[in-house]
Formats: C-alpha cells, sequence, structure tokens
C-alpha cells in the first residue's frame, strides 16, 4: 500500500471518527435509564475512551430488552468522574474493578477480566455479555426466547454458523495457518491435542455479543481450558484473541447454544435492512458514515417510548 493511499485512509478515518463523536456525545441529553426486570444480568467491560459508545450500547439494547441485573467491569483507564457519568445514566448500575477477576491461569489484559467475570457470576445469573461498539435497532426476540429456555446464544460470522467437534474445527482451521496466522486460527487448530473432552466443541463466533446460561461449571471449565491450551501455546497463549477463543469453546458448550440469525445480528458489511443488531468491530467503525448514522437512529429511539417489556412471568 503506497504511502498516499494510507495518509488518504488515515484521513477518512479521522474525519469520520469526528463526525461520529460529535453525534455520540447527544446520549448524555438522553434520559436515565430505569430498572428492569428480566431475569438476567447484562455486563460489559468498559474503557474510558467508550464510555459514550457504552450508554449509547446498553440504552438501545435495554429499550428491547431491560434487564435486573447492570454489570460493568471498569477498564483502570475508568476515573471517578467516568464512573459518575454511567452512575447518573443508570443509577443501579454496579461497578467492578477489572483486578478483581484475576486469576494465574488465565491471562491478563484484553478482555480476559471480563470473560472471568462472567464466569463468576454464572452460577447465579444468565449473563448477556454485551460490548460497547454494539447498537440494537429492532426488536430482539431470538435474544429473548434463547434466555427463557436457559440456552446460549452466540453472535456467527455466516448464515447458519455451525457448531463443530473439534477435530471438524481443526480441519477447518488448517488452510488459514501460516507464517503469519492470527492466534484464533492456531488455537482452533490444536485444542483437539490437548486432552479436552471427547465430545468438546467450538464455534466460530464473535464474544461482543453472548448470552450464558446459568452454570456452576463454567469457572473451573475456563480455567481448564486456559491451562491446557496455555501449557500447549506458551507465550502466544497471552495474545489477543484468545479471550474470544476461550469464550466460543465456553459458549458452544453451554446448554441449548445456537448462533444468532445472520445477518439479522451482524457487523456492518453484512447488514440488511432487516438488521436488528450491529457489532461495529474496529476494522469497520469509521471507514464511512454507517457507525454514526445508526448511533444517531439508535439514539433518537432511545428517546421514544420504550418497547413494552415482556412479562416476568412469561419467562
Amino acid at each position: 500500500m503506497s504511502l498516499l493511499i494510507r495518509v488518504i485512509q488515515r484521513v477518512k478515518r479521522d474525519y469520520f471518527r469526528a463526525k461520529y463523536h460529535k453525534v455520540v456525545r447527544q446520549i448524555l441529553a438522553t434520559p436515565p435509564l430505569k430498572p428492569g426486570s428480566l431475569p438476567f444480568m447484562l455486563l460489559s467491560m468498559v474503557h474510558q475512551r467508550d464510555l459514550h459508545s457504552y450508554l449509547v450500547a446498553v440504552k438501545s439494547f435495554t429499550h428491547f430488552l431491560n434487564p435486573e441485573r447492570i454489570v460493568v467491569v471498569c477498564d483502570q483507564s475508568m476515573t471517578a468522574a467516568d464512573r459518575a457519568t454511567l452512575k447518573q445514566h443508570v443509577a443501579h448500575i454496579e461497578l467492578r474493578d477489572a483486578d478483581e477477576f484475576t486469576h494465574p491461569d488465565i491471562p491478563r489484559g484484553g478482555t480476559w477480566e471480563r470473560l472471568f467475570a462472567i464466569a463468576n457470576f454464572s452460577p447465579e445469573n444468565y449473563v448477556v455479555q454485551l460490548d460497547a461498539d454494539t447498537l440494537t435497532v429492532r426488536p430482539i426476540p431470538e435474544v429473548l426466547e434463547a434466555i427463557r429456555a436457559g440456552h446460549g446464544f452466540v453472535l456467527g460470522e455466516m448464515p447458519d454458523t455451525p457448531i463443530r467437534s473439534l477435530a471438524e474445527t481443526r480441519v477447518n482451521a488448517l488452510p488459514k495457518l501460516g507464517p503469519n496466522a492470527h492466534v484464533q486460527s492456531i488455537s482452533e487448530a490444536e485444542m483437539v491435542n490437548v486432552g479436552l473432552p471427547s465430545n468438546a466443541r467450538y464455534v466460530r463466533g464473535c464474544s461482543g455479543f453472548t448470552g450464558f446460561p446459568r452454570s456452576t461449571s463454567m469457572r473451573e471449565q475456563m480455567l481448564d481450558y486456559s491451562r491446557r491450551m496455555g501449557g500447549k501455546l506458551g507465550e502466544d497463549w497471552k495474545r489477543w484473541g484468545t479471550e474470544q477463543v476461550t469464550s466460543n469453546y465456553l459458549i458452544a458448550n453451554s446448554a441449548g447454544t445456537r448462533a444468532l440469525p445472520f445477518p439479522k445480528y451482524s457487523t456492518p458489511d453484512c447488514a440488511t435492512g432487516d438488521t436488528a443488531f450491529f457489532h461495529f468491530i474496529g476494522s469497520m467503525r469509521f471507514i464511512n458514515g454507517k457507525y454514526e448514522a445508526t448511533s444517531r437512529h439508535a439514539i433518537t429511539l432511545i428517546g421514544s417510548v420504550p418497547a413494552r417489556e415482556p412479562s416476568v412471568t412469561a419467562l
């Protein structure tokens, strides 16, 4: 890629990022979120730079499904003022420090603390993990149905994203290996060789939006998986992306897990007019005006009358 093309791309990113941040600050003018009653926990890990984005994500999601508990695992970058802003907009929010959720058998940093928090909450809670770069703009009944049934869900990367055996996972990963292979592909190729249960499964999903049913074994399952994979991959197991691999493994082996329908739940490059849930992963946020426009739409939605909350007794 030539220097000129790189400069043009950077200028475009800066332009779309500035427009986005001007729009996303409008979330501060929306009403505070009222406590919900649906029996699940909504959990996110938030960095200071994503504070306003998170408020749009959580308020747009709860416009359709408002849980009884909302938890934020605060990155070390979060200041007292940032926490006060969260409390101002979500008075019942539970703020926890990332340092609370560490263990010698799992890496530090990235989003490992988030996943370990989920594992610690899972014995008594159905936990929905929500990234700060997500937006909900239409009803999401598939999520409610999964919560009602106590089944897991995960964002897929294609229509009918399959849940595979570990042997099938290795076959699928092998063509992706090479000198510069991503640690996710390396992990997917090796997990069949680390002594995991013969009936274990894996799904190539995205940890940005995942529903974990209640489980008394998830914490130990996570630690066991990390010990085995760390023993196999060594320092590579500390690379960015291994938390997502672990999340995919855990959710694939949770009760009744299915991938959410695609592209109703998808990244913006695959979205259609019927897409209800968007995940604006890093490489897709500021290449055009979609993140800004979808956020503007979500903020307008947040200011309207919330969708009628399903009855708790229906769950």
